[in-house]
């Protein structure tokens, strides 16, 4: 999405950013935990009934990997170039992605705000729906306040 933002503005209204990287460096090292454990189970599952390719999870699963360790690679200069309203929000427990890096991203990013979303790890969106929810919907207020 930021990349969309930053390419064509014109279609990009603002960007919700929740638990990405923009370089390699904003990723962490995977640790399976109990919580990894049971989401990552729960994703398996899911994408088994609802995937055209339902044997491929892993090969799926491999392909974000890849992906998170080498792109995107924005630079400080690169995040700059971005003037959408952009709110990076990150869970305090997230499995993923560094707090650094989401903070760096808000401090790059002319105007960016860094929302940090407590007592959830990088599946906030099925751990607590309510307050995840009430941060998209509290973006969403502030770019319909722009229109």
């Amino acid at each position: 999405a930021l990349v969309l933002a930053d390419q064509h503005p014109e279609r990009a209204a603002g960007v919700f950013f929740f638990a990405c990287n923009m370089d390699p460096s904003g990723t962490k090292e995977i640790e399976f935990g109990p919580t990894l454990q049971r989401c990552f189970g729960r994703h398996v599952n899911d994408y088994a009934a609802l995937s055209p390719t339902p044997g491929d999870f892993e090969a799926f699963s491999s392909a974000v990997g890849q992906m998170q360790q080498t792109e995107p690679n924005y630079s400080a200069a690169d995040l700059a170039r971005i003037h959408v309203p952009v709110t990076i929000v990150l869970s305090e427990n997230d499995e993923f992605i560094k707090r650094e890096h989401a903070e760096y991203l808000a401090r790059s990013i002319p105007g960016a705000e860094f929302v940090l979303l407590p007592g959830v790890s990088h599946f906030a969106p099925l751990q607590r729906p309510a307050l995840f929810n009430r941060a998209v919907l509290d973006f969403l207020r502030k770019v319909d306040a722009r229109a």
